[in-house]
């Protein structure tokens, strides 16, 4: 079995992030929250005596850094697998199980959740952006991604911590 850790990464967040967090802790019993220098509330005093791993950068230093962050942080837990969720309230928690059985059967891809964009209530510039972003990533990398914006991923911690990123945002 996998040591898979739920991570919310967050910045200014407070009106969702604990509803975010307590829905995932529902689907898996490690979560980490990663408060990239949030302002609007004090996340290692509010889950200072829960099981909910808090790491906290005094300043924003962007969602890349903290992705990272909780990456190395998982690594040296020996962790196998971090799924990352928006604290925005964008994604559904209980879509988590949807990537277990494609973590078993893959074990070093990065699985990319993909938002519903077929609704009327998402503005055609959306629709234009993501499908913009998507092309560009197929040139760049000749994988075809439906959602590559997505702040809903798998990732596994002991391959991503050997990229060399060059960008924090």
């Amino acid at each position: 079995m996998k040591k898979i850790w739920c991570v919310v990464p967050v910045y200014n967040n407070a009106a969702t992030v604990h509803e975010v967090v307590r829905e995932c802790l529902k689907e898996l019993p490690d979560v980490l929250v990663v408060d990239d220098g949030s302002t609007d509330t004090d996340l290692v005093a509010f889950y200072a005596n829960t099981p909910v791993k808090v790491l906290r950068s005094e300043v924003n230093q962007g969602k890349g850094a903290a992705i990272r962050r909780a990456a190395e942080y998982l690594a040296e837990l020996d962790a196998d697998y971090m799924i990352t969720i928006d604290a925005d309230g964008q994604h559904f928690p209980s879509d988590i199980r949807n990537f277990l059985p494609l973590i078993e059967e893959n074990e070093h891809a990065v699985i990319v959740g993909c938002r519903d964009f077929n609704t009327e209530n998402v503005p055609e510039s959306s629709r234009f952006g993501r499908n913009f972003a998507n092309f560009w990533m197929k040139v760049e990398t000749g994988v075809k991604v439906d959602d590559c914006q997505s702040g809903f991923r798998a990732y596994p911690v002991k391959d991503i911590v050997q990229l060399h990123c060059i960008s924090d945002h």
